[in-house]
């Protein structure tokens, strides 16, 4: 029994020790890229701090750790639920967007800071989308559902509501701080609270079903609602 007991708290321990060492990575990368005005070598350190994000939680999970490999295969479903969920939040990012968050948008501003990123020429734009909609939602789904959500379950315990709170905490973090350099306070504070509880559904969804899969599914689309504002914002709108 004490022997079940040193493995479950050494468990622990290693589970705070990798929250200590990937959860702030994103944040620093935002940090440095967006806010510290360093140029090239704020972008390089961006770019470092993405790549630890998205190897060394494989590199924990097979060394550290000693899983094995998985691809998270969906054996318990869930699709038909996140398909719902993702249309749901399509509507809410839509609704918001439409009845609240238009008229506080300033539209020449917006459009200058994505010129400076290439982003108002709209064949680069749709690349960004599909690599953010297609790849990053997925990577994301990797790192904060799989394997920071399962750090947190082991600190606080199996089937715990907690785990999923603090896993969607983690994820909010680095978008409000990213979210800062684009948008003025008011508007950051209502799309934390939206990618908190994007959060919190997508690491329920892998509670419930044990597979990254359903949770891409509903993350996609909702980057397609995201990013279909951000396009008629840009493009649509241009008129306005």
């Amino acid at each position: 029994m004490a022997n079940n007991h040193e493995g479950w708290t050494s468990s622990r321990l290693w589970a705070v020790v990798a929250l200590c060492l990937f959860v702030p990575a994103p944040s620093i990368g935002v940090m440095v890229a967006l806010h510290a005005e360093m140029g090239q070598l704020g972008t390089l350190l961006w770019g470092l701090a993405k790549l630890w994000l998205f190897i060394g939680p494989a590199l924990w999970w097979l060394c550290v750790q000693r899983q094995p490999w998985s691809w998270s295969p969906p054996q318990l479903g869930g699709f038909g639920v996140a398909v719902v969920l993702g249309l749901v939040m399509v509507l809410v990012i839509w609704g918001g967007f439409w009845f609240w968050g238009l008229q506080y948008i300033d539209l020449g501003q917006l459009r200058h800071k994505m010129q400076v990123v290439g982003l108002t020429d709209p064949w680069r734009y749709g690349w960004v989308c599909l690599y953010w909609i297609a790849v990053n939602s997925l990577l994301e789904e990797y790192v904060f559902r799989f394997f920071l959500y399962r750090q947190c379950e082991t600190i606080v315990g199996h089937g715990n509501w907690v785990a999923v709170l603090l896993a969607a905490l983690f994820f909010t973090v680095h978008h409000t701080l990213a979210l800062a350099a684009y948008v003025p306070w008011q508007q950051n504070v209502l799309a934390s609270l939206g990618v908190f509880t994007a959060g919190a559904i997508w690491s329920a969804l892998y509670a419930r079903y044990r597979s990254i899969w359903p949770g891409f599914v509903c993350h996609a689309l909702a980057d397609v609602g995201v990013f279909s504002v951000g396009a008629y914002l840009l493009f649509g709108a241009a008129g306005q």
